[in-house]
């Protein structure tokens, strides 16, 4: 605690001042990153478990109304806490941008600290004493030629890159004659630092994304005009908070044909199951510029930055409908795989009262000896529509419904058949006099396809912080730091002319080639015995002895007794 005053109690100016900066460095810390890294998942969860207002705004309203969900006293307190729109509560707002802050003060400091690192830092000098490895031999050359020997061989490019730092001193700052050589320094630490950027960069990619991106889906039925590239084009439609409807590119899709096949031999390896699924569509920019495409399955379309993928497919029945011979309903009806048919529906709210029609649909239901065989196969070689007409209210704009589903729960059975292609069927009102008899004639059976068109900018910067993340780990984790000295000590004897570049009195100069390293002791112990004998070769040597390593040291603080610690 800090001790009182003398002056008294501090001013209020300087209270929050105090204050200030004890917030400030509580947000800076790690732990606290952690902490609100944590929380900011909770938040998530939760969006995953009640449903958001900007995507799914009816199931919203039926908690509220006590229709759904845990009941309206609960709804009103998710309401209230901001739970139906996690993602745009202040509280997760708040809770991002403290994480931004907090990270960018976490990397700074530690940023600037490894660029003055790989800046001033020079490899430390041996004084005095061994490290974790030596190597010894004599040569005739003197000194000089024995550190340039040194320098040729530490300072050799590997793919074009100069593993070590060096650093030569020729005895005159009190220090043996030597080449000091450190490596791992700055490519561990820079991958530490790397690693913690990924995140920084995924958090941001992720966030930005969503708040970006955009995606809808729509159905087109071959040879029927298609849509375009605009809000209300799209049957479903997500976009993320910041995205505009005018960033829409405005170009038209139109599907031409779609193949898909199957393998059809029953007894065949992968029975039943596509072998072919493929639109041939055609794109019309907004300048009228139009171009011709394909849609596979693996194989993406993109146009103008969105990709379009092939969602799902089925068949589309033109189903026309008349009461009385007035035509009230003509189109196709877009049918969905249920597992062996293909079910869909026909809304007629022209007719009086309304009419529905609930679709069923066998592509391969040949005559057989009792009628038609319903085979389930997918390929419509002889197609077969069940019908059964329902009347009453439709209840179209009360009710949440989608476009090939019939809710009954207004209407009335007013009678079941079946259609071939081309074939009409008649069915009574069904309403004690109050309606028209309808007739329901299949006209023609295609296929659709449900298009999906998404938006994300966030990828390029989710493959970047993927990169990062790869290579800031692998650096992190195998790149280790080691140093080495070769020294070329006198007490081998002195240089015959005095100068230090010569042999010694017995005219042989002793060399030592001192290793220490901080991780990865086995690997480190191998590569200090292959640049010994690298260097002695050099000399037209070899290492007298490779002692084993010696005990370690007592502590970290004897070590680096023996160096001239690294100038920062």
């Amino acid at each position: 605690r800090r001790a009182p005053s003398p002056d008294g109690p501090p001013s209020p100016a300087r209270f929050v001042w105090d204050s200030v900066r004890m917030g400030w460095r509580w947000l800076t810390r790690m732990r606290t990153a952690l902490w609100m890294l944590l929380w900011l998942g909770v938040l998530t969860a939760v969006a995953t478990v009640v449903p958001q207002a900007p995507n799914v705004p009816s199931t919203v309203e039926a908690w509220l109304a006590g229709e759904e969900g845990p009941g309206v006293a609960v709804s009103e307190v998710l309401l209230a806490v901001g739970a139906f729109d996690v993602y745009g509560a202040p509280v997760f707002l708040a809770l991002l941008l403290a994480l931004f802050l907090s990270l960018t003060a976490c990397l700074i400091p530690r940023i600037r600290a490894w660029v003055r690192l790989v800046r001033h830092s020079r490899p430390p000098l041996l004084r005095a004493g061994s490290g974790d490895f030596e190597a010894t031999f004599t040569t005739p050359h003197g000194s000089g030629a024995v550190l340039d020997a040194a320098e040729a061989e530490l300072g050799a490019r590997r793919f074009g890159i100069t593993r070590w730092r060096l650093r030569r001193s020729g005895g005159e700052d009190g220090a043996p004659a030597q080449v000091a050589a450190e490596t791992g320094l700055w490519s561990r630490e820079g991958g530490s630092l790397t690693f913690h950027l990924s995140f920084y960069v995924l958090l941001a990619a992720i966030v930005f994304g969503q708040l970006l991106t955009f995606e809808g889906q729509r159905g087109v039925v071959e040879g029927e005009p298609g849509f375009t590239d605009a809000a209300v084009s799209y049957w479903t439609y997500a976009p993320g908070r910041w995205f505009s409807e005018d960033e829409h590119a405005g170009w038209r899709l139109d599907l031409d044909a779609f193949d898909v096949d199957w393998v059809r031999d029953p007894l065949a390896p992968g029975a039943g199951q596509p072998t072919l699924f493929r639109s041939d569509v055609t794109i019309t920019r907004p300048d009228g510029t139009t171009f011709p495409a394909t849609v596979e399955g693996n194989r993406p379309l993109t146009v103008d930055g969105r990709k379009i993928h092939q969602l799902d497919w089925g068949y589309a029945a033109r189903v026309i409908v008349r009461e009385d011979g007035r035509v009230v309903h003509d189109g196709f009806a877009t049918t969905q795989d249920r597992t062996g048919f293909f079910a869909g529906a026909v809304k007629a709210p022209a007719a009086t009262p309304d009419v529905g029609l609930e679709l069923f649909l066998y592509p391969f239901a040949p005559e057989g000896d009792d009628g038609p065989r319903l085979t389930g196969a997918p390929w419509a070689d002889a197609p077969i529509l069940l019908v059964t007409q329902w009347r009453g209210d439709l209840q179209l704009g009360l009710t949440q419904q989608f476009i090939n589903e019939l809710d009954v729960d207004a209407l009335e059975l007013g009678g079941i058949g079946w259609l071939r292609p081309g074939d009409t069927l008649v069915f009574d009102d069904g309403t004690g006099g109050q309606g028209g008899e309808v007739e329901v004639e299949f006209a023609e059976l295609r296929r659709w396809v449900g298009f999906q068109v998404s938006y994300r900018p966030q990828l390029p910067w989710l493959l970047v912080a993927g990169a990062l993340l790869s290579v800031g780990l692998i650096t992190a984790l195998y790149a280790y730091r080691r140093r080495l000295w070769v020294v070329v000590d006198e007490a081998g004897g002195s240089d015959g002319d005095g100068s230090g570049e010569g042999p010694g009195a017995d005219g042989r100069t002793l060399v030592r080639v001192v290793g220490r390293a901080f991780q990865r002791h086995d690997v480190a112990e191998e590569e200090h015995a292959r640049i010994a004998r690298a260097i002695a070769a050099r000399l037209g040597t070899e290492p007298d002895t490779t002692p084993e390593p010696p005990a370690p040291q007592a502590s970290q603080g004897a070590t680096q007794g023996r160096t001239e610690g690294a100038r920062t």
